[in-house]
């Protein structure tokens, strides 16, 4: 099976999003360098199925145009909703189920695993998170939505400074 990379950013005091879900304190890239200093240029030419909750998928739905109609997104929800592009289905799978139906995949593609917070957490605890790209922003946020990953099961393979004061930590899963 191919790799699940969680590829996410976070303040400097661990958030992933202010109390509302958003993201509005993330660097917004201003050309395809900057997009590539961040890895993540490359992350899209190595995935073909974007894994996401919810709030997530709600939140991005917010930012206008789809920004991934050329990979399968996957929402996991417990809720009941419907979307009208191909390119997205609803699952109300656990992670585990939801792998277990993916067993007889042909690609050579990774899976992103955008996030939220509680669908990173599902995933690292039943030990389907084989790469962590976790890039941090110098900012702090206070209160917020944590990211809440424990990172005993990885090691830290790759620490780049990268502009602006951010700096890029990617872990391996050491199982």
């Amino acid at each position: 099976m191919n790799k699940i990379i969680l590829y996410i950013a976070t303040s400097l005091d661990g958030f992933i999003a202010d109390t509302n879900g958003g993201v509005d304190w993330l660097p917004h890239p201003k050309d395809d360098s900057e997009l590539e200093a961040v890895g993540y240029k490359s992350l899209m030419s190595c995935i073909d199925i974007i894994l996401m909750g919810s709030r997530s998928y709600k939140q991005i739905l917010g930012f206008g145009e789809w920004g991934w109609p050329d990979k399968h997104t996957y929402v996991f929800t417990s809720k009941q909703f419907e979307t009208d592009k191909p390119y997205i289905s609803i699952t109300h799978d656990s992670p585990l189920e939801f792998m277990a139906s993916l067993k007889d995949r042909k690609s050579d593609k990774d899976i992103w695993l955008l996030g939220g917070a509680e669908l990173s957490k599902s995933f690292a605890q039943e030990c389907l998170v084989d790469e962590i790209i976790f890039t941090i922003v110098p900012q702090t946020l206070g209160t917020c939505i944590p990211l809440g990953l424990i990172f005993a099961k990885f090691d830290l393979t790759t620490e780049k400074f990268l502009t602006d004061g951010m700096v890029q930590k990617i872990y391996l899963r050491n199982e």
